[in-house]
């Protein structure tokens, strides 16, 4: 994919994160990889729904900005594992409202439902509290990451990581865990209603 292109769609994606709930305003990020040590990811502070294809930032996997403004405050987060997946082409990094409800009350999404292992992997790790942005949190998710065929996470306190070979399968991914938590949320509600009757 030209690189024009994959701006454009990076910020389709990033507004479709807020258009689906899956993040505030200000809130995720989207990348994707563009070469081997080169990445596009959306820039920090810019209200997603105001994003166009020219604020997309351009880094390399050390780092170095190569175009466009700042990056994410989780731009660690994204190269740290791209470095340790040559099959990951794109992250998405939602603070999915249903999935944290679950994991800050000690409950776990309820995976057994439709395809959720297909999409998602057999295992959805809760990585650990770490400040967001830090390097500490780029490693614990790195760490996470490397083992198995992990592909998607939470990130206790904070939100989700989904990745994917293409944006819009690390955006489905994501959408799937929220989907699922909220389907479990549901069930349980209404378990409690039955037993009351």
């Amino acid at each position: 994919m030209r690189e024009s292109e994959l701006r454009r769609l990076i910020a389709e994606v990033f507004r479709w994160t807020y258009l689906r709930k899956l993040n505030t305003t200000i809130g995720g990020n989207v990348s994707a990889r563009l070469t081997d040590d080169t990445i596009l990811i959306t820039p920090s502070s810019i209200p997603k729904h105001l994003i166009k294809p020219t604020n997309i930032v351009k880094m390399k996997l050390d780092g170095t900005v190569l175009s466009g403004g700042v990056p994410s405050s989780e731009w660690r987060m994204h190269v740290e594992i791209y470095k340790v997946r040559d099959d990951v082409k794109a992250i998405v990094h939602t603070h999915s409202s249903s999935v944290l409800a679950l994991s800050m009350a000690g409950y776990k999404v309820d995976t057994s439902i439709v395809e959720a292992r297909y999409y998602l992997g057999e295992t959805i790790p809760e990585i650990p509290y770490h400040p967001p942005g830090s390097q500490e949190l780029a490693e614990a998710v790195a760490r996470t990451f490397r083992i198995g065929k992990v592909n998607v996470a939470i990130l206790k306190n904070h939100g989700v990581v989904a990745v994917g070979s293409n944006l819009l399968e690390a955006l489905n991914r994501a959408e799937i865990l929220e989907h699922l938590a909220e389907i479990t949320i549901h069930s349980s509600i209404l378990e409690i209603i039955s037993r009351k009757k």
